[in-house]
């Protein structure tokens, strides 16, 4: 009779403890959460953002509110996420600029890449290398002979801003080449693309995403090779620039990623991951995705993901401090 009253006893125990850890695991999230964007909204962050929070929240069983906080390049956004409680109810959408260009370059960023943690990587977007039409270069070879040539007058290329992503990759493709020419820098990339177009430019380094494909399509510039790993979807007869001799590691793309400070429990991050993951395997999301140019990353663990965004801080840091690149 004890015994039997023991065992019960015992077995009523073990269920209110699994039922104690069930909820534990389940208490994520129990309110809304805040999804910075560093930017204006319209922009390409805020697409991501609102598309995939949309798909989100079906497994959070949470609303989750997209907070548009721009300026200083991204960093005003990325501080407000910072220094929020590291509870996992604020995440940032994410890309290079925000994260990793405008702490190289701006004294007014106050953080360092570190200091992020990796929730998950979504969508990328291929780099192009793009001439002027009338150039008269039909190959990444061509194109490097002839800045080799243009002594007197070097050839000019454009990017959206001094540190940005697209400067650092083009330093890179002219050390790599090893040819001298003229860094035009614009705040964004209309002017680089009226120039680029109106001949005054000669070539530059763009997304195939959103109006830019457009401009290679009708004859305005033309393309060159992709900074890829594989053959470009929307241009698949260009070839690669790491398969040019010496340019091995030419390798870019402009992803869109959620993080979020570093200190968030691991739990959290894994919570966010699974949803962020369940919502790419939508139809809606991959559609949204494929409309903006841009593919989606391979299905990743946070781990995973944190340690592709580690690389990409290591590789613009060491472009950044290759060209002695300053913050003002």
């Amino acid at each position: 009779m004890l015994l039997n009253h023991l065992i019960k006893k015992s077995v009523l125990c073990a269920a209110m403890l699994a039922l104690a850890f069930g909820a534990f695991g389940q208490s994520y999230p129990t309110k809304p959460i805040n999804v910075v964007v560093p930017y204006p909204a319209g922009g390409a962050a805020d697409f991501v953002a609102r598309f995939m929070t949309k798909e989100m929240t079906t497994t959070l069983r949470q609303p989750m509110l997209v907070d548009n906080v721009a300026g200083v390049g991204g960093a005003l956004g990325v501080m407000k996420a910072l220094n929020a409680a590291p509870d996992g109810y604020t995440m940032m959408s994410s890309d290079i600029a925000a994260l990793i260009t405008t702490p190289l370059t701006n004294v007014n960023a106050k953080y360092k890449p570190e200091e992020i943690k990796t929730v998950a990587m979504l969508g990328q977007a291929d780099i192009m290398l793009v001439v002027r039409k009338d150039l008269g270069v039909n190959n990444l070879e061509g194109l490097i002979a002839l800045a080799k040539k243009s002594t007197d007058k070097p050839l000019a290329f454009c990017t959206s801003g001094i540190g940005s992503n697209y400067h650092l990759m083009s330093e890179k493709f002219n050390t790599t080449a090893d040819i001298k020419a003229l860094h035009v820098p614009y705040n964004g990339f209309p002017q680089c693309m009226t120039n680029l177009i109106g001949q005054q430019i000669d070539y530059a380094f763009l997304p195939v995403a959103g109006p830019f494909p457009g401009f290679i399509d009708s004859g305005a510039m033309k393309i060159l090779a992709i900074a890829g790993t594989a053959p470009s979807a929307r241009f698949p007869k260009a070839p690669l620039i790491k398969s040019s001799r010496g340019f091995d590691d030419f390798v870019f793309s402009a992803w869109a990623g959620f993080h979020v400070n570093n200190k968030v429990p691991d739990d959290v991050v894994m919570a966010l991951n699974k949803s962020a993951r369940a919502a790419m395997e939508t139809l809606e999301v991959k559609k949204h995705f494929a409309d903006s140019g841009s593919t989606i990353f391979p299905p990743m663990l946070p781990s995973e993901a944190h340690a592709f965004y580690l690389r990409e801080v290591a590789t613009y840091r060491a472009i950044a401090k290759a060209i002695n690149l300053q913050q003002q």
